[in-house]
């Protein structure tokens, strides 16, 4: 393993597939990536294509990237591809396909990332996978534990069933889901009472429900899949710990917690306590700010150190003819610029690695040619320039120090409730919705310089201030802690609806908003109109001008609290109320699904308006500037302001810093074209297009 006081940044790609790069290019291509200043590697170890009959392993090739990483002091991180079953033991085990919600068993076919067969097939809820995936983990981990240039494992890629057509409905699948909820209910009798069925006598009847609804036995569902997927994380993990203690266990997830959670138990929030090193992917099909997504995994992280494990360097030709409209995204990547940009996207939000899923292109399958830095020839292109550049940087005696710092906690977090996507999920049978709440206010507190922090319900008591997206479902324990938070002086800012559905689907009879909050936000409903179709282009009418909104209305009848805004009608749509020490505000509609579609500049400023209601002052703002974005690392000595120009030309920006939270007093270029300490605590900085400048504040 690298000294990384030496290169405090992995910078690196996926390397070697089986089926690609080809032997006699190998030792060429490590040697131009050490000249490069690639300092990781990365390789998919297939199961499928190392024991390649029972108990006989191939270890040749992947040895020989290990011998290679050696030589050329490259870390290697092993990604234990156990997802990929071999040949012979789809055969012996045929009745561990994985059985999809019609009943029909999957069908072995190649993976187009890697061009080998068995991938996504064999449901690990079988015994019998169960204890092939842990031979083989124990097998990989005794033959490389003592192995030179070895950085660790890669557990899981992407640690979520990816969609929801790779969840299982196998019977050992059903019979551990009859496990859990005899745990959870105790007795057939109560889960008739929480179901609604009332007439199961055996619990052989029951079944994992095959379809989306808001219904109590579909949200257990999901609740189960998510339980059982990080059992199966941490089965992976104990097996290589055991078979290697001496290396780091890493996984990324697929780096989409706002859409994924419910839909294919993608919760980045559970995997990353089983890990020494966390991380993620990250591309246009995340559907979110690429700031947001690294904001997410660095709250999913919680405090451990993590990694961009997956990014792209050129255009993508899956799905590409004539008969399709061009999406720009897919050619994106094929800028330097862009690259360079999305790397810097990364860094500002705490990654101290960045990776791509392949070093070069893949040759074979629909991915042939994508993605990759270098030619498929392995030589070196535009956009390996330009990574090449970032590296250097990186790992300078320059940039050493700014490694050392962390950015500080955001302005204010947006919470996840991972309740209300589900209800979502259930009655809208996606989570577009949920997610278009949550990023699009995300992107209006990005776009007033408001540093938002994206976090769970455990963490709220790390903020003073938070918005909630979409709050339609929540459990009772959940309205609890929320009332206590506001109680000893939050500051709670919900869209409309809140709690409108308990954590079952049930739509509460009793007065709304309900389970205390009436008192809470001091306001009880008017009446409410829950059609997304006549909602689409609902505004409110604030005291800091139109808000645009949408999803639902509801309006609401004010006892202690005031209205702070009102619909169309004359209405009350936004009421703002002390509560104990805190205060609350709830607005009858979806303000981050309405700046999600039209991105308004009067919608912003209410957004924006939000922290000096909090009273409070953002660490770093940047208003005269179109696409800058400005945030703040602290070290032990001193303080480093990032600059993101997200604009395709240079700009000259003035960033003015809260001097209660960082004094200016002598400020040091360590990235960008120019710098220079201005009034009022300010900076003036000059920014390459699509890029950053990084000042240190001292």
């Amino acid at each position: 393993m690298s000294d990384r006081s030496e290169r405090p940044v992995q910078f690196g790609a996926v390397y070697f597939r089986r089926s690609a790069p080809p032997e006699r290019d190998w030792e060429r291509d490590y040697q131009m990536a050490k000249e490069d200043g690639v300092t990781i590697f990365r390789h998919w170890f297939s199961w499928s294509a190392i024991e390649q009959s029972p108990g006989v392993f191939n270890w040749e090739p992947y040895d020989r990237q290990l011998e290679l990483a050696a030589k050329y002091d490259i870390d290697t991180i092993i990604a234990e591809m156990s997802d990929h079953m071999p040949e012979w033991f789809i055969d012996k085990y045929p009745d561990a396909k994985r059985e999809d919600i019609n009943g029909k068993k999957k069908v072995n076919v190649m993976n187009a990332s890697c061009v080998v067969g068995g991938a996504h097939l064999m449901c690990i809820d079988n015994p019998a996978v169960q204890d092939g995936i842990a031979n083989y983990l124990r097998a990989l981990g005794e033959h490389y534990k003592n192995t030179p240039g070895l950085y660790g494992y890669d557990v899981w890629n992407e640690c979520s069933l990816y969609n929801p057509n790779n969840v299982c409905y196998c019977p050992e699948t059903e019979k551990r889901f009859r496990i859990w909820l005899e745990k959870k209910y105790g007795s057939l009798k109560e889960l008739n009472k929480a179901w609604f069925r009332f007439s199961y006598t055996s619990w052989d009847q029951v079944k994992l429900p095959r379809f989306t609804g808001p219904y109590p036995e579909f949200f257990d569902a999901i609740n189960f899949q998510n339980d059982m997927q990080e059992h199966w994380f941490e089965f992976r993990c104990k097996q290589l710990r055991e078979a290697d203690p001496n290396h780091l266990i890493t996984a990324h997830g697929n780096g989409k917690s706002h859409t994924d959670i419910a839909t294919n138990a993608g919760d980045d929030w559970r995997y990353s306590k089983y890990v020494d090193i966390w991380g993620y992917t990250f591309w246009y099909a995340n559907k979110c700010n690429t700031v947001m997504g690294g904001d997410i995994i660095r709250s999913t992280a919680e405090g451990k150190e993590f990694w961009r494990a997956e990014a792209l360097g050129d255009s993508d030709w899956n799905g590409r003819n004539d008969l399709v409209d061009h999406i720009e995204e897919k050619d994106f990547m094929s800028f330097p610029e862009n690259i360079r940009l999305d790397a810097m996207m990364s860094f500002v939000t705490g990654a101290t690695g960045f990776l791509n899923p392949r070093y070069r292109p893949l040759l074979d399958g629909d991915l042939f040619h994508a993605f990759g830095w270098y030619g498929p020839d392995g030589s070196r292109t535009e956009r390996s320039a330009v990574t090449t550049e970032m590296a250097k940087w990186c790992n300078s005696p320059r940039a050493r120090e700014l490694w050392k710092a962390k950015p500080v906690k955001g302005d204010l977090a947006l919470l996840v409730l991972e309740d209300s996507q589900a209800l979502c999920y259930g009655v809208h049978k996606n989570t577009k919705i949920y997610a278009d709440c949550l990023c699009g206010a995300y992107d209006a507190f990005i776009d007033s310089n408001i540093q938002s922090d994206v976090i769970k319900l455990h963490q709220i008591d790390d903020y003073d201030t938070i918005y909630v997206p979409y709050p339609l479902a929540l459990s009772n324990e959940a309205c609890e802690k929320l009332e206590t938070w506001v109680k000893k002086g939050g500051f709670l800012i919900s869209e409309g609806c809140f709690g409108y559905f308990d954590n079952k689907g049930h739509a509460i009879e009793w007065q709304q908003p309900n389970r205390g909050f009436a008192d809470v936000f001091g306001c009880t409903q008017q009446k409410a109109h829950l059609g997304p179709d006549r909602n689409k282009e609902l505004v409110v009418f604030s005291e800091k001008g139109p808000v645009q909104g949408g999803i639902y209305q509801q309006s609401y009848i004010t006892g202690t609290a005031r209205c702070a805004g009102t619909y169309e009608d004359g209405s009350t749509a936004i009421t703002v109320n002390d509560y104990g020490q805190g205060k609350a505000m709830i607005v009858g509609t979806m303000p981050g699904y309405g700046y999600r579609r039209h991105r308004g500049e009067s919608t912003r400023r209410w957004f924006a308006s939000l922290l000096e209601m909090a009273g409070k002052k953002r660490h770093a703002a940047a208003d005269n500037n179109t696409g800058i974005v400005a945030r703040i690392w602290k070290g032990k000595d001193s303080a480093f302001l990032w600059v993101l120009n997200m604009a395709e030309h240079r700009q000259q920006a003035e960033v003015s810093l809260d001097p209660s939270f960082v004094k200016v007093e002598r400020a040091e270029l360590i990235r960008g074209l120019d710098c220079a300490m201005a009034k009022d605590n300010s900076v003036r900085v000059g920014i390459e297009n699509r890029d950053a400048a990084v000042i240190r504040i001292l």
